[in-house]
């Protein structure tokens, strides 16, 4: 057996709590060691000190006066309020975050995003240079001068305005 656990018996067997086994595991343990030994001693000795002293009775109805006191302290515990709001909060804050993330995630649609005219071009794949070729292919300077109005006119952010 181990001193450790011998320490919890000694203290135990001052107050009669050990079975039988409990009791000779001890006997053979002390019989063994020296150490425990000593501290069973001081132990003993701190024990007959407190049982010799004379405690005073106390005054008539003290109880009586002691335990509303007592009472009237467990009411106004802040630390007891806090840990009955606690307890209770925790769960209801915590469904309240689930229901809210359920109704944004079932009942708000995703908002579509528009694309900028580059991402169109390379998600379908499209030429960003095809109206430009199509432009500089044209022999008559009068057609190219009108695709270019046309173009400037289709345009959502320009100012519609023709520039040669």
């Amino acid at each position: 057996m181990k001193c450790k656990k011998v320490e919890r018996f000694l203290l135990r067997s001052f107050d009669e709590l050990l079975k039988e086994q409990e009791k000779n595991e001890l006997k053979k343990h002390l019989e063994s060691c020296a150490l425990c030994q000593t501290k069973r001693e001081e132990y003993q000795g701190i024990l007959d000190a407190l049982k010799e002293k004379d405690f005073p009775e106390p005054k008539p109805y003290f109880w009586e006066r002691l335990k509303p006191k007592l009472e009237e302290r467990k009411k106004y515990d802040p630390w007891s309020l806090w840990k009955q709001w606690a307890i209770r909060a925790i769960p209801a804050s915590m469904l309240l975050v689930i229901l809210f993330a359920t109704v944004l995630i079932l009942f708000i649609p995703p908002q579509k995003e528009e694309l900028s005219e580059s991402e169109d071009l390379l998600l379908r794949n499209l030429d960003p240079l095809q109206e430009t070729t199509i432009l500089l292919e044209e022999e008559k300077v009068e057609d190219k001068n009108m695709m270019l109005i046309f173009t400037a006119m289709e345009e959502k952010n320009s100012t519609g305005r023709y520039l040669p």
